[in-house]
């Protein structure tokens, strides 16, 4: 590994607030082995760009100077998605398939993505490099916020499809109240919507994956969990029906700055306004 994983940001000294936030797609990065050569075509490399989260980066990635503790991982989930169960693939004699799993090797036309199959044992090295470190920070960081405050909460941040997500602004999942309190995700929701932005709850297949299902115990262990998804097409300026060609052809689509920086304006109040919420709840 040429670099810490995952990467961790603390908040600066005297300015942590009980709020943990996970980007498990910032990432765009392929493994530091992988070459070229590896892929089945040549443009399948810009499939680690394409299954990153479109600017997770330019939402998520500074929210450490704003009180949160900020956990994500640089490589693409193309190579290893830790927000999946760590047995989401197939097994084929003795090698993994997987289409839209912990790992991609296939395309949704079932196209293999590289040149040699991913063998059972490989896999299973890559996830305990990859996957199970981002899991055992995370128990760790939120075991730590939650003994420093007695409650913790964790945002579990994304950036999502437009093919998939079609019209939808800002999806709030909280796995239908499960992993969360209804107060903290309709402070969430409510600070979105003073800003003019639509906002939905529990979307079939936005209402949170295995992140938030894994961590978000408010009964049990004082910590709560929600995923937030944000349209990538409110960030960029690319149509959404371009924005897979273009991707595809090695480009990057240009940044709709006016609308990150709304959604970045979103994100300090929500940090700011989360830790009194919580405590209320638990107050309560």
């Amino acid at each position: 590994m040429e670099q810490p994983f995952p990467i961790v940001r603390h908040p600066l000294p005297g300015t942590r607030t009980p709020v943990l936030v996970s980007v498990p797609h910032y990432g765009t990065q392929p493994l530091p082995h992988i070459t070229r050569d590896d892929y089945g075509e040549p443009w399948f490399e810009t499939f680690a760009y394409g299954f990153a989260d479109t600017f997770a980066g330019d939402l998520y990635g500074d929210l450490h100077e704003h009180g949160a503790t900020v956990l994500a991982t640089p490589f693409s989930r193309m190579f290893v998605d830790v927000n999946r169960r760590r047995d989401d693939f197939e097994r084929h004699d003795g090698e993994a398939r997987s289409r839209r799993g912990v790992v991609r090797t296939h395309t949704m036309r079932d196209l293999p993505i590289f040149a040699r199959p991913l063998g059972l044992a490989d896999l299973e090295h890559r996830l305990q490099t990859l996957y199970d470190p981002y899991y055992s920070t995370l128990e760790h960081l939120l075991t730590g916020l939650r003994d420093a405050y007695g409650h913790a909460i964790l945002l579990d941040g994304h950036t999502g499809s437009p093919r998939r997500m079609k019209d939808h602004q800002v999806i709030i999942g909280t796995r239908h109240e499960a992993t969360c309190a209804p107060q903290l995700a309709g402070a969430v929701a409510a600070i979105f919507s003073r800003n003019g932005f639509e906002v939905h709850e529990n979307v079939s297949g936005y209402t949170g994956g295995n992140i938030v299902a894994t961590f978000g115990r408010p009964q049990t262990r004082r910590v709560h969990a929600l995923q937030l998804e944000i349209n990538a097409s409110l960030l960029m300026t690319t149509s959404r029906d371009e924005y897979i060609a273009h991707v595809s052809r090695g480009g990057i689509p240009k940044k709709a700055e006016d609308n990150i920086a709304r959604i970045r304006r979103c994100l300090r109040e929500i940090l700011a306004a989360l830790p009194s919420v919580l405590a209320t709840v638990h107050a309560s």
